[in-house]
């Protein structure tokens, strides 16, 4: 593919080659308007297949489909006939992708892992929702822009379960990176859904924990085969110091029969929330100040005592009017609102107060300190989070301020926050 730095696509000038793959590469380039940098991905339309370029034009519209906090924003697309290009313009990450993260033998702690796979499942659930199966999850395919902010990308092979598209997939063909590939992807499955990013995703989710991945094999074929006839190492064997919480959660997610898998993405993010709540006894969707280890003797906190002192001074009330009743906590950054399920607590728990009647769900909502100030964030709940009256939209944070009603199904809550 020609070097094409210094040639402008929809006003937007190509700076840098920042990757290749496939049939496109990628630039970074500059937004002189808005003064900001955006990654503009190209791919030739003379002598592309026309199933390749129909491809392309189904990732940008694939994207352009969903809003999601942990999925990569679309700007623009257009095709430059001319000139023989199409392209997709995008947020420009620079933090690199969750490959760039993972070494050899340094397995990721649970927190860390938890911290990416979390945030990439309920990206992966709300994709499916709205009919866009990923199909080739990895590790490149997530980037890093924080350590605790992954960003779910390249929806190249993605599958638009309600769409007039015919499958854009030809006989033969295996999509998806073969080192994470369902096996129904292997064998040519017409019946491909969202089980196989299920498996995909549970792959990433071992390979964090032990950094190895659960099938070996001589040659590219035994290593291709082995997931159609053999188990998974076991997590134990590949770690001996992974938790067991995780042992049962990857053989239901890395199950050869799709049947025998999570069936929902939702079900596998529930799963993985109960095992952090099970590890750390908290169902906060913040990272856990974790100790990122550089020697086995040191350790290094991201959170500091000024800032964890200030922190247990802030005290949260939520009056409910109906009734008077006041649910307080303090100490935290994040707190969840929903009701319990089984052993697994949310940080406020509205069951006792009729949330199960009033459509609360489990994991419905939760409140973000940002210095000074709090926002909440609707968790995709079935009845919806509303500040004043207005309602939240999906994993978007609103502001909100002492005084304000927050309403979480049919509960309503005054929000106070005391120093």
């Amino acid at each position: 593919m020609e070097d094409l730095i210094g040639r402008s696509f929809g006003g937007y000038e190509l700076k840098e080659l920042v990757g290749t793959g496939g049939m496109a590469s990628i630039y970074k380039a500059f937004d002189e308007k808005l003064s900001r940098w955006v990654a503009i991905k190209v791919a030739p339309i003379f002598g592309a297949e026309e199933t390749m370029l129909a491809r392309f034009r189904q990732e940008a519209q694939a994207i352009a489909a969903l809003r999601h906090r942990n999925i990569l924003t679309i700007y623009g697309y257009g095709e430059d006939r001319d000139g023989g290009w199409a392209y997709i313009v995008m947020e420009y990450v620079p933090g690199g992708s969750l490959k760039e993260l993972m070494k050899p033998n340094e397995p990721f702690t649970w927190q860390q892992a938890l911290t990416v796979i979390i945030p990439v499942s309920q990206a992966l659930a709300f994709a499916h929702k709205h009919g866009v199966i990923h199909r080739d999850i990895k590790p490149a395919n997530i980037l890093m822009p924080q350590e605790d902010w992954p960003l779910l990308a390249d929806f190249g092979l993605a599958k638009m379960q309600h769409s007039a598209t015919p499958n854009l997939t030809m006989p033969g063909q295996v999509l998806g990176t073969m080192a994470y590939a369902a096996p129904e992807q292997i064998q040519e499955s017409t019946v491909i859904d969202a089980r196989a990013d299920i498996y995909s995703l549970g792959i990433v989710l071992y390979e964090l924990l032990t950094s190895k991945l659960p099938f070996q094999g001589q040659t590219s074929f035994d290593f291709l085969m082995a997931r159609l006839t053999d188990p998974p190492i076991p997590l134990l064997k590949a770690n001996p110091e992974a938790s067991p919480v995780f042992v049962s959660i990857l053989d239901k997610a890395l199950a050869q029969q799709p049947d025998d898998r999570y069936q929902t993405m939702d079900e596998f993010s529930r799963a993985l929330l109960d095992a952090r709540y099970e590890l750390s006894g908290s169902f906060s969707t913040q990272p856990p100040p974790a100790r990122l280890k550089s020697k086995p003797e040191e350790k290094t906190s991201i959170i500091d005592t000024e800032e964890l002192n200030n922190l247990q001074d802030v005290k949260i009330r939520l009056k409910l009017p109906a009734t008077g009743k006041e649910i307080s906590t303090e100490g935290r950054g994040e707190i969840v609102i929903g009701r319990a399920y089984k052993d697994a607590r949310p940080d406020i728990d509205l069951g006792p107060y009729g949330g199960s009647q009033a459509g609360v769900s489990r994991l419905h909502s939760r409140l973000v300190r940002q210095g000074d100030e709090w926002s909440i964030e609707d968790l995709g709940s079935t009845n919806g989070t509303f500040v004043n009256g207005a309602k939240v939209a999906p994993h978007q944070k609103k502001r909100v301020k002492s005084g304000d009603i927050i309403r979480c199904g049919q509960i309503e809550l005054q929000f106070h926050v005391e120093k």
